[in-house]
Parts: C-alpha cells; sequence; structure tokens
C-alpha cells in the first residue's frame, strides 16, 4: 500500500539585484505519506509520516535549481528530524 500527499505554494521573491532579476523565488511545502507491505487502514495511521519546510528557488533555463530544508514533524529514532535539499528541477 502507498499514500502520498505533497502540497506547495511557490511565490516570487522581489530582488533589486540585476543580476537575479526575477528569476528568485520560494515556497513552504508539506510531504505525507508511507510505503506499507500490505493493505490495512489501521497501519496507515500509524505508521504516517508528516514533514513541512521552506525552499528557495532560482530559475535556469535548464529548470529551477532548488535548495529545500524539511522538518520531519514526527521523528523517527536515528533519524535527524531535519533534512537539507538541493535539486536541479521541480519535484512535481
Amino acid at each position: 500500500m502507498l499514500l502520498i500527499l505533497n502540497s506547495e505554494l511557490r511565490f516570487h521573491i522581489p530582488v533589486s539585484f540585476p543580476i537575479l532579476g526575477e528569476h528568485v523565488g520560494a515556497a513552504v511545502f508539506y510531504d505525507g505519506g508511507n510505503v506499507y507491505s500490505k493493505i490495512n487502514l489501521p497501519l496507515l495511521w500509524e505508521k504516517y509520516t508528516n514533514s513541512a519546510g521552506i525552499g528557495f528557488r532560482y530559475d535556469t533555463p535548464v529548470g529551477p535549481i532548488r535548495f529545500d530544508i524539511g522538518h520531519l514533524l514526527n521523528p523517527i529514532a536515528g533519524i535527524s528530524s531535519f533534512q537539507f535539499f538541493l535539486t536541479l528541477g521541480q519535484a512535481f
């Protein structure tokens, strides 16, 4: 069983640097879900994970460069609740 929930609010950041122009943006996001070994509704709620965060975007001709900081809202033992991601392209 697989459950995925993603939402992202993107917005432009006005900057006055001529080099950056209108290419700078930011986003706030929520990600939730998990992968389960079998279909089981009680397990769905027990093992569901939630993450929220912010990100910064810089548009390039090949897609945006994204820097995201995510926080796992229900931490798992042994895994840092904060994660950092640097990617090229849209998440979805």
